[in-house]
């Protein structure tokens, strides 16, 4: 079982780790379901854990609300994920739908073909989906 701490800043990342936290899962804005933290969190977050080897999942996504990204949105995302690969993130938490509540398949590509060699889990977006659907 992996025990994931999910933080929406730094200040509560060392006790997490300390408390046997395996995974840190870094957001802002938890608020609104969690938006993208900034440059310096991410950073401060990664160089701490990885005196344990903790991983961070830093979550891509550039606003509250619904999944449906514009076009913007969509290449903030990348330039966010391109960022969290920089600074050594292990993995990115994200998700995309379309405007009927089913996959962005063609946006979910593109986002994984970024992240690459990084883990990716598909978050919260999940429970958005159309329940009349069937993958």
């Amino acid at each position: 079982m992996i025990k994931e701490f999910c933080a929406e800043n730094f200040t509560d990342i060392p006790n997490a780790i300390q408390n046997g936290a395996d995974r840190i899962e870094l957001c802002d804005n938890l608020a609104v379901g969690g938006t993208t933290p900034s440059f310096g969190v991410i950073r401060a977050t990664i160089e701490y854990a990885n005196e344990t080897d903790t991983p961070v999942m830093t979550i891509i996504r550039p606003r509250g609300g619904n999944f449906a990204y514009n076009v913007a949105e969509f290449n903030i995302m990348l330039n966010d994920i391109a960022q969290a690969k920089q600074l050594g993130a292990r993995g990115i938490v994200l998700g995309c739908l379309d405007a009927d509540n089913w996959l962005d398949e063609p946006k979910l590509e593109l986002l994984m073909d970024a992240a690459a060699e990084m883990e990716i889990t598909f978050h919260m977006a999940f429970d958005e989906i159309a329940a009349d659907r069937q993958f």
